[in-house]
């Protein structure tokens, strides 16, 4: 899926085991089981990390590295994973069942699942950009097949990875305004909806960029997956259970970026204003 996955090293005996038990589980042991099969649970924790790999690429581009610098040390003092994870499971214990679960955990312990999710969080690390970036190289001059293109895209489409992406965005800005304007003076307020609707102007852009870039990393991502397995990942998430998924887990991680931006933007109110800065 769009989000990296964690393997759960499971024996035959452990898998079979877990069928066989699953059903007396409550509703919340099998949403904390989801959030650590999933990789949701190993992605909020790659977070400050991939802070500092921003950082670190935008200090050779950058106008005003300090002033950057600050705001992704605030980005990582403001991340609390263990607020998030609770976030999170209550969003999921308000919008699943255990029905629903079941059929998840069940997919996500299948041996194809599991291969994915292994080249997902491999390729996810900040470490890997390098070599993500010299595999992209080399595609223009060894294209894939026509074929791989069209699966590629195809998996792009029905997972909706762009769309999601462009929402989350959406919501993070959305979530740091409004914590701006009411950490300001109510005489220096703004009426957000004009604000909103300037950041709508650029949506269809912003997917437009966020659909290329998730297309280009994942034929680095993917590389390892044979056409025939990429054609049944695709199938399982074009089907209800897994249109299902996408949206709730989009939905969930929406919100707890949102939360965390809008900490974020309070504490950079708070700062503007501790050093004497008009906002």
């Amino acid at each position: 899926m769009k989000y990296p996955k964690v393997v759960f090293q499971l024996t035959l005996f452990m898998a079979l085991l877990f069928v066989g038990r699953a059903s007396a589980e409550t509703h919340k042991d099998m949403v904390s089981k989801y959030i650590e099969v999933s990789g949701i649970k190993s992605m909020l924790s790659t977070f400050p990390e991939q802070m500092d790999a921003m950082a670190s690429q935008n200090q050779m581009t950058s106008s005003d590295p300090e002033a950057e610098n600050m705001v992704y040390e605030l980005m990582k003092e403001s991340f609390d994973q263990e607020r998030s994870e609770r976030e999170l499971t209550d969003y999921l214990l308000q919008n699943t069942d255990k029905k629903f679960l079941s059929r998840l955990l069940k997919w996500l312990e299948s041996p194809l699942a599991k291969k994915i999710t292994r080249e997902e969080t491999r390729s996810s690390t900040p470490s890997e950009q390098v070599n993500m970036l010299r595999y992209l190289a080399d595609l223009q001059e060894m294209p894939p097949t026509q074929e791989r293109i069209e699966l590629i895209q195809q998996l792009e489409e029905t997972t909706r990875m762009s769309d999601l992406m462009t929402d989350i965005f959406m919501d993070i800005m959305k979530g740091m305004l409004e914590s701006v304007n009411l950490a300001l003076p109510e005489e220096k307020r703004q009426g957000t909806d004009a604000v909103f609707a300037e950041i709508m102007e650029i949506q269809p852009i912003m997917k437009d960029a966020f659909r290329e870039q998730m297309i280009m990393t994942s034929f680095y991502t993917y590389r390892n997956i044979s056409n025939r397995e990429m054609a049944k990942y695709i199938q399982f998430y074009g089907s209800e259970s897994g249109q299902k998924e996408i949206r709730i887990t989009g939905n969930a991680m929406g919100y707890v970026l949102k939360q965390w931006f809008a900490d974020v933007g309070r504490s950079l109110v708070l700062l503007e204003k501790a050093q004497g800065n008009d906002i």
